[in-house]
């Protein structure tokens, strides 16, 4: 008796032992993403982390997704070098089958799969996105609380510094507890966050769900890589002038939707100065300051009722801003951030759905160091032709175009003629539409002019 009731001490601890053995594991997916805009037609790698959340490690597990509620598609088992996956570490895995939809909404659902997992319900991630058979390039914009000095703020500096270089990214730093906080509007937007540190970064705020606002400005660059290899379903353009007389700058903003999408929106302009020499708590001498937001010239929840809750697709919708800037800004180094924002029903999900970039220097200037000589620019818009001509100038020219963040995209020697306008073949450059800065230079001076391409 007493050796069988041994007997099934020890069964009983065996199978307790086994059963706490097959229900260790708690696999779960991270990092999986995927623009919220795609287009149409074009192959999307799916990508994930598989991650373990128990001290037991995992050792093996297969990737599968499906689209809409359809097929699985099924990844191989990986079988993971001992011992396994454990709770600090992860897997990167790319799924051998790649996504290419058509146009509209759906849904993405991807799922980790393993033996005796102990959580199946955190084994899968939702994405909703749409497919866009026409689409815009996306800017994406950066929202950064920076004025704090800590052990964080010189790579802060560093990397926003480094960003607002990149074409596809916009940045606007807000100062909230500096001498810098001469924006109103700027600290009552931001203060929506309720973040009390600094540096941090809101990041196309509700995109991709709420975006983990903090102060690892290490990963701000990947995050906005990510949301950049998307697309926009609208098109926007700036168009400014600035008086230096006056110093005042008007500011006309236009969103096209290629793809109709509801929701509310509001545009708004910000401004911001680069170079500004300031106060920064703890910070070295002679501390600069870049892209400090200056004003919100749409107020901090943006102007609202111009898009309206349906848009429709070819409809341009406009908003002209006028803006005298203070005589202690220097009016060379603005820039401006025009943005159209999409929001889903709260503050922290709401986010850019495009952005696009301008500045203030040499804008809307008919006539830059040739006095009274002007130049003429037509038809504009334009499509694939071009036509410049300078009054009064003839001869040998060099003509460029500029994107409004300074790249220059075409460049074209020409011979300006005192009777007839020149003529410009651009349907080879591939040019996307938009706005673009017209620079003619002859020996006798240089003349800008603001001309926007369309299809």
């Amino acid at each position: 008796m007493r050796n069988a009731t041994l007997s099934k001490t020890l069964l009983g601890l065996f199978l307790l032992a086994s059963a706490a053995s097959l229900q260790a594991q708690n696999a779960y997916l991270q990092n999986a993403s995927l623009p919220r805009y795609i287009k149409a037609g074009v192959n999307y790698p799916i990508s994930v982390w598989a991650r373990n959340s128990s001290a037991i490690p995992l050792p093996s597990f297969s990737i599968r997704w499906n689209l809409d509620g359809g097929a699985w598609n099924t990844g191989p088992t990986l079988n993971i070098t001992a011992p396994g996956i454990t709770s600090s570490n992860y897997v990167a895995n790319t799924h051998p089958t790649q996504l290419n939809t058509t146009q509209g909404a759906h849904t993405l659902v991807i799922e980790i799969l393993s033996t005796n997992d102990s959580d199946p319900t955190n084994n899968t991630v939702t994405i909703p996105f749409t497919a866009l058979n026409n689409w815009a390039d996306k800017v994406v914009l950066l929202e950064a609380r920076t004025e704090t000095w800590c052990q964080y703020c010189p790579t802060s500096n560093t990397v926003t510094n480094t960003l607002m270089n990149n074409p596809d990214f916009a940045i606007g730093k807000f100062h909230l507890s500096d001498a810098l906080d001469d924006c109103p509007e700027c600290i009552t937007y931001y203060d929506q966050h309720n973040i009390s540190f600094t540096p941090a970064a809101s990041i196309e705020m509700g995109e991709y769900g709420s975006y983990l606002i903090n102060s690892n400005s290490n990963i701000w660059e990947s995050t906005m890589t990510a949301r950049a290899a998307g697309v926009s379903p609208v098109q926007l353009t700036m168009t400014s002038s600035v008086n230096a007389t006056t110093r005042l700058i008007t500011i006309s903003l236009s969103a096209q939707f290629t793809y109709s999408v509801t929701g509310t929106y509001a545009l708004n302009v910000y401004v911001a100065e680069d170079g500004v020499a300031g106060p920064q708590s703890s910070a070295p001498a002679n501390y600069i300051h870049n892209k400090v937001m200056r004003a919100m010239l749409g107020g901090a929840t943006g102007t609202t009722g111009i898009v309206p809750n349906t848009p429709v697709v070819g409809t341009t919708y406009q908003q002209a801003y006028s803006y005298t800037v203070p005589a202690n800004f220097n009016i060379t180094n603005l820039h401006f951030i025009g943005v159209l924002e999409h929001n889903l029903g709260s503050f922290d999900n709401r986010y850019a759905i495009n952005t696009v970039k301008g500045s203030a220097s040499g804008v809307g200037i008919a006539e830059l160091a040739l006095g009274d000589k002007s130049l003429e620019a037509y038809p504009n818009p334009f499509n694939n032709e071009l036509y410049v001509s300078v009054a009064d100038v003839n001869g040998p020219a060099l003509v460029e175009l500029f994107t409004l963040d300074g790249r220059s995209v075409y460049q074209h020697n020409i011979v300006l003629g005192n009777m007839a306008s020149t003529y410009l073949d651009l349907g080879a450059v591939g040019l996307a539409n938009g706005a673009y800065l017209l620079r003619v230079a002859t020996d006798k001076g240089t003349a800008e002019q603001r001309v926007i391409k369309v299809d």
